[in-house]
């Protein structure tokens, strides 16, 4: 199944803005950060503290990704 990601802030790291990627059937959203940990080193480890967005609705590490699927990745900020 293919699925869309679309890296935000993490694009100058990513040296792209999304990249479409290939995934098993029944993969997850830990599956799939491992896989941008392997083809985009150069995101992580920050990415491994970003929120995502699967279909502009949260998603957990055990989120299933389906066929189509748009995924968006977020940095988290925090001020005070």
């Amino acid at each position: 199944m293919k699925v869309t990601v679309k890296f935000f802030s993490y694009a100058i790291l990513a040296g792209t803005s999304m990249s479409v990627l290939e995934l098993p059937e029944g993969a997850t959203l830990a599956g799939l950060t491992s896989l941008l940990a392997e083809r985009f080193p150069g995101v992580f480890p920050q990415a491994e503290r970003a929120i995502y967005l699967v279909n502009h609705q949260t998603g957990s590490r055990d989120t299933r990704l389906k066929d189509g699927d748009q995924i968006l990745m977020l940095q988290v900020l925090g001020g005070g």
